[in-house]
């Protein structure tokens, strides 16, 4: 008799999920503690107060990275210009703190048509996109990388090898993930972190953020192994 084939559960009423850029009030997104404003090159400003801010020249910022570092604002103008092209694959957030930009980040394969999107900003990528899935992706080798993952309640599913040659070195690609169904406990692990009462009067955590423990894919693992 033949067996009956696996496959994967239905997903009802499933429809493609809309591009980040797609609502222009999603332009600018104000947080507790930051703002996040749409990146582009042709911002002059913002480009140069990035350039100051995580100082591109110095290599060790760069030591598990495909890019970098960069002698010039110019050359790194350049590389955000290229992080825009096509339009609408990457989408690039500049990160301000008090009115000044000090850092990006990036939405990248985004998959309207599946949902799934690589690491951005985690609650509007599921409580408003309604995107299934986000995945951190980094250099195996890079233990800081990992270790943030974990404690951002990313869980590991395990590693490309050989999935790039980056500078001239071969390059194993780890990949971890949070899918929709887990963010909501993520996010209160979050919240709990972020409340101004885990904080003393220096601005120095009280309790840890912990949020590989909070998901429940965790728990799974750790009651089967």
């Amino acid at each position: 008799m033949a067996q009956p084939v696996t496959i994967g559960d239905i997903v009802e009423n499933w429809t493609p999920r809309p591009h980040p850029l797609s609502n222009p009030q999603h332009h600018i997104l104000q947080g507790q503690y930051c703002r996040l404003e749409v990146l582009t090159s042709t911002n002059d400003i913002v480009i140069q107060q990035l350039y100051d801010a995580f100082k591109p020249t110095e290599e060790t910022h760069f030591k598990y990275l495909g890019y970098g570092p960069f002698k010039t604002v110019d050359e790194f103008k350049q590389f955000i210009y290229m992080k825009e092209q096509p339009s609408g694959s990457n989408v690039l957030y500049a990160i301000f703190v008090n009115d000044m930009a000090v850092g990006f980040i990036t939405y990248l394969r985004i998959s309207e048509e599946h949902g799934t999107i690589e690491i951005g900003s985690v609650n509007l990528t599921f409580g408003t996109f309604g995107y299934r899935r986000v995945v951190w992706s980094c250099n195996a080798l890079n233990m800081k990388s990992r270790v943030a993952a974990l404690r951002f309640g990313f869980q590991y599913e395990g590693t490309w090898m050989k999935a790039e040659v980056s500078k001239g070195r071969s390059r194993d690609t780890a990949l971890f993930s949070i899918v929709d169904d887990e963010w909501s406990q993520i996010k209160e692990e979050f919240q709990r972190w972020l409340n101004p009462e885990n904080f003393d009067i220096n601005g120095q955590q009280l309790t840890k953020l912990n949020g590989a423990k909070v998901n429940p894919r965790h728990h799974k693992i750790t009651d089967s192994s």
